[in-house]
């Protein structure tokens, strides 16, 4: 009886149980086709923007940011523009260096390397506060009597170029602060010097550029000349016909980073 039983079990262990199939994964492909339909029609949108319910003229906007910000001081407080930007997959950010005619005030320290007598006197009579010198300023650096961190921008006249790169280059160099003619910051003309120091870079990150167009204390035409010029300069890169994939504007938001965001049209 116990080897019946025995037997039976046996032949039960032995038994196989098969598994159901898992169903197949989508194939990547037709993902990949539908993710670029949306992102198309996410695209095609872009052209008949609907009315964003924040939406109101430019002096309204800034009328309502001055307003938020009674108490602080106007002149240090930057009103922030934010343009989103959509673009075909490929499409080049947007990016690059704009004048604007009234920049915002902003916390710049620039050093100037030189022993040029005429570009000492002419960027000595500006309101910026820059440090001019020569050699001596060198050996302040290799003294560590002056870093880098405490400067935010430098140029150097044509003489002390290689003087500059063969003794700053490893302290200079890794700050992004070496002077270099490829930059514009090697050179011997005064008023390029400053055209850099009141230039804005427009860079684009992700989907979207953040830039200034003014502090609480502009008046409302200073801040639309500033915005037109950054407007005509973006616009410029995206109605390029010579650019094959494409960037398309969104809704452009305006405020002071402590205020709501507003809506205005950037056009």
């Amino acid at each position: 009886m116990f080897k019946s039983i025995l037997k039976h079990n046996k032949s039960f262990s032995t038994i196989s149980i098969r598994r159901a199939a898992s169903p197949t994964a989508p194939d990547a492909s037709v993902k990949e086709r539908k993710r670029k339909i949306k992102s198309d029609l996410k695209f095609k949108e872009l052209d008949n923007l609907p009315k964003h319910p924040l939406y109101m003229p430019i002096s309204q906007a800034l009328n309502y940011l001055r307003s938020f910000e009674i108490g602080r001081p106007s002149k240090s407080t930057n009103i922030i523009c934010t343009l989103f930007i959509k673009g075909e997959q490929g499409a080049i950010p947007i990016s690059g260096t704009i004048n604007i005619p009234f920049p915002p005030y902003r916390k710049i320290k620039p050093i100037i390397f030189t022993s040029n007598n005429e570009v000492k006197e002419v960027l000595s009579k500006t309101n910026l506060d820059i440090m001019i010198g020569g050699n001596e300023l060198v050996d302040k650096f290799l003294s560590q009597e002056l870093t880098p961190d405490l400067f935010t921008h430098a140029f150097a006249t044509p003489e002390l170029e290689r003087h500059l790169k063969t003794n700053l280059g490893r302290i200079l160099g890794p700050s992004g602060l070496q002077p270099t003619a490829k930059k514009g910051t090697v050179t011997d003309d005064p008023n390029k010097i400053l055209q850099v120091l009141n230039s804005f870079q427009i860079r684009q990150k992700d989907s979207k550029i953040d830039f200034p167009i003014g502090n609480c204390d502009f008046n409302d035409y200073q801040i639309i000349s500033n915005l037109k010029s950054i407007s005509e300069y973006i616009n410029k890169i995206i109605d390029d016909p010579n650019v094959v994939k494409k960037n398309k504007l969104g809704y452009c938001y305006i405020s002071t980073g402590r205020t709501p965001p507003l809506v205005i049209d950037f056009k």
